[in-house]
């Protein structure tokens, strides 16, 4: 069993006593055992415990002090009542429709096993919200901020279909442009522009879904997708025509599919969210389309978005690799400074 810290009440030192003995003795870990309620905050300063068990009697109510000093301090914590069949259980039971924080109530005596099942119980379940927050905490780290609707537990466990505008960016003559540089000046200057670039993105409510080597992947969700997309892809190309390391934007807008990709291995660690769908292939391959300071968007998209100023110039009946219908686009253009 693993080792857990249980936090006991009990004004009778010898009852404590035989209890914290027989709780370490079935494998539940250190007891702490405290005299009164009075002396519970200072005990879970020390460390909030995974189980505090209150031994209960008859006309005293301090127990239920200890209760909401639990449930104040330490609202994680499970709470077990302890007490004799009677008036006094009765007493807790009523309690318990007043204090929700009372999570068991334990009939003494102990004549079987089923207090210490349920601590058992108590503690898996413990366990299993530990681990499950500790999971979504590590998805968390590889779902980009505002890319899906929500990163939880459920994520790991199926990709979210949803409508976005994808924009793609990709450096021009990239491989011409690295031989004319140092590795480490290529780098900090390639380093630059992908952080002034999900600058930009992210003002636009953007979600960078990767880098794509010498380019970025971004979605953008929610009513307004179309113009903030546009909007966002046509500030990075004005920005792309006086940069050392000029690129082209491409946007699209459909359904797509998100989600953690890659092998799970053990940890999951090895798995990245990604973006993929038709939407997400034809975003890339319009990129591949613009020059240097262009945008080149499906006509969809800027049909939505309204957008005027620069005058867009249509581009009817693209054929776009791996697309069996040619694409009507609009490409957007900025003079190189």
């Amino acid at each position: 069993m693993t080792a857990s810290r249980i936090v006991l009440v009990d004004g009778d030192a010898h009852t404590a006593a035989v209890l914290a003995a027989e709780l370490e003795r079935r494998g539940f870990g250190a007891v702490t055992v405290v005299p009164a309620a009075a002396s519970l905050p200072l005990a879970l300063a020390q460390g909030a415990p995974d189980v505090l068990v209150v031994n209960h009697r008859y006309g005293d109510e301090s127990a239920l002090a200890a209760c909401r000093l639990a449930r104040q301090h330490a609202p994680e914590c499970a709470t077990v009542v302890v007490t004799a069949p009677g008036p006094a259980l009765a007493a807790v039971h009523e309690w318990a429709r007043q204090l929700p924080g009372i999570d068991v109530i334990a009939e003494k005596p102990f004549v079987d096993d089923r207090f210490y099942w349920t601590l058992t119980e108590l503690l898996a379940a413990k366990a299993a919200v530990r681990e499950s927050r500790r999971r979504a905490e590590r998805l968390a780290q590889l779902l980009p901020e505002g890319a899906v609707s929500s990163a939880g537990e459920d994520a790991q466990k199926r990709a979210e279909l949803f409508e976005a505008a994808v924009l793609f960016t990709d450096i021009r003559d990239s491989s011409r442009l690295a031989n004319q540089m140092a590795p480490r000046e290529f780098f900090d200057v390639l380093n630059l522009s992908l952080s002034e670039q999900t600058s930009r993105i992210r003002l636009w409510q953007g979600s960078v879904v990767k880098y794509t080597g010498d380019g970025v992947m971004a979605v953008f969700r929610g009513m307004g997708r179309s113009y903030l997309a546009l909007r966002c892809g046509l500030e990075l190309a004005a920005m792309s025509s006086g940069q050392r390391l000029p690129y082209g934007v491409g946007i699209a807008q459909g359904l797509v599919l998100g989600g953690l990709i890659g092998d799970a291995g053990r940890t999951g660690q090895l798995r990245q969210f990604d973006v993929i769908g038709a939407t997400a292939h034809l975003a890339a391959r319009l990129c591949a389309l613009a020059d240097p300071g262009q945008l080149v968007a499906t006509n969809g998209v800027n049909a939505v978005a309204q957008v005027r100023t620069p005058q867009p110039r249509p581009i009817a009946q693209v054929s776009i690799r791996g697309f069996a219908a040619p694409v009507d686009c609009v490409k957007f253009s900025f003079e190189a400074a």
